[in-house]
């Protein structure tokens, strides 16, 4: 018979409402079956409790935005590792943000919907995944990986994206990803930092028919697409034609942000693998100009948008966008310096517990099971020394974060 857990301390349920001193949260089996007063906390025989005098019970984790089994940020690095190097690089990211306290990711493209089928069968203990298994990018862009090599031999290469020309391959590459598990439909509406032969400000891809279907058939799945959108132009026509949330989403304007209210779209910012790339480039020797020029115009944007998206009222949830690559700075031990980013761009701890939990619950349409502590709610809990509703940073060392408990199991304690 599973035992009774019972967490007791200071309660930030990630509803954005004043933290509950001394309060307690009891687990049976694997969904939360009370929340009370510490005082009020039946005793119950057997139960393992955890308590500490500066305790803090939030919901689990959740990482809106990133890319496992990618193993670095360069292409070569794709079409070079094997599957059993992917896949043992993303069991190795997964095991590290679990330990920051993540319990699920919304993958953002790659093969990882794969793994969800292991671990419904007890094979691999890992987070929720969400994915949206091959991200939909257009001949020429960001996602056309190898523009160096010729288009015949991109579409043959292994590739997180998968290069689609035209309604009738956009349709079939969204059914294929249906076929395969996907959860959601990732498209690329613009280029990026790091694409060639674009900047990162005017350019749009993809045209609104091509977008429209991939909507279309994303809502035939039950579900939404989610756009790779930095720049204006492709953002507006990500919007304008049905897309549910904008990643990165550098230069946004009024009417952006009108629309994102308007239909209730998501922002997911992805404000670390910028701050990483910046950084990075200011210091390596032999960076292309156009990649350092692209980054600066951006970076400044990008703080602009996300103030612009806030003050709108705009739904905004976190993800680091980061690529496993530890020279770069993006490996996944680093993934919650977005809480340190998101503190940098004026949010209160407050907000950003929020984005954090319910707000990539919404995205994973899981706010019914996940995101809050709420009584009924799957048991997928944190146990963090300290309070983060006062101080954000205590959340980018994972050695506070004590406990961690997913779906009513003790999948990391470090309280002993």
């Amino acid at each position: 018979m599973e035992k009774t857990i019972i967490l007791k301390g200071r309660l930030i349920d990630g509803n954005g409402g004043k933290p509950v001193e001394e309060s307690a949260v009891i687990i049976e089996g694997n969904r939360i079956k009370t929340i009370c007063k510490s005082h009020e906390c039946p005793d119950i025989p057997g139960a393992v409790i955890y308590e500490s005098e500066n305790g803090s019970i939030l919901p689990g984790l959740i990482d809106s935005h990133v890319h496992l089994s990618w193993c670095g940020a360069k292409a070569i690095e794709w079409i070079t590792a094997t599957p059993q190097m992917a896949m043992a690089q993303a069991l190795k990211d997964l095991e590290s943000v679990r330990r920051s306290g993540y319990t699920a990711v919304r993958d953002m493209g790659s093969d990882a919907i794969f793994f969800k089928e292991p671990a419904d069968k007890g094979l691999i203990d890992i987070p929720r995944i969400f994915g949206a298994g091959k991200i939909l990018t257009q001949i020429g862009g960001h996602g056309d990986a190898y523009q160096k090599l010729t288009l015949e031999a991109a579409v043959n290469t292994y590739s997180p994206a998968v290069i689609v020309n035209g309604v009738d391959e956009v349709r079939r590459a969204c059914r294929i990803n249906a076929r395969n598990g996907a959860d959601f439909i990732k498209i690329m509406t613009t280029g990026g930092v790091f694409s060639l032969g674009d900047t990162a400000a005017p350019h749009s891809h993809f045209s609104r028919d091509e977008i429209r279907a991939a909507v279309e058939e994303a809502e035939n799945m039950g579900t939404y697409v989610a756009a790779h959108a930095q720049a204006n132009r492709g953002i507006h026509t990500a919007l304008e034609n049905g897309v549910k949330s904008i990643e990165h989403g550098f230069y946004l304007d009024e009417e952006c942000v009108e629309l994102m209210v308007k239909n209730g779209c998501y922002l997911v910012p992805t404000l670390s693998i910028m701050h990483t790339s910046k950084t990075y480039f200011e210091h390596k020797e032999g960076v292309l100009e156009y990649l350092k020029d692209k980054t600066n115009a951006a970076y400044e944007a990008h703080y602009k948008s996300l103030e612009l998206a806030r003050n709108a009222g705009v739904k905004i949830a976190m993800g680091c966008d980061f690529l496993s690559d530890a020279e770069f700075g993006c490996s996944y031990d680093k993934s919650t310096m977005e809480f340190e980013r998101m503190k940098y761009a004026g949010f209160t701890p407050l907000e950003i517990i929020t984005m954090a939990t319910k707000r990539g619950a919404e995205l994973m349409l899981a706010s019914d099971r996940l995101g809050t502590v709420e009584e009924g709610k799957l048991a997928d809990l944190i146990y963090v020394e300290g309070d983060p509703s006062e101080d954000i940073l205590l959340m980018t060392d994972q050695r506070n974060v004590r406990v961690v408990i997913q779906d009513g199991r003790i999948v990391k304690d470090e309280t002993k």
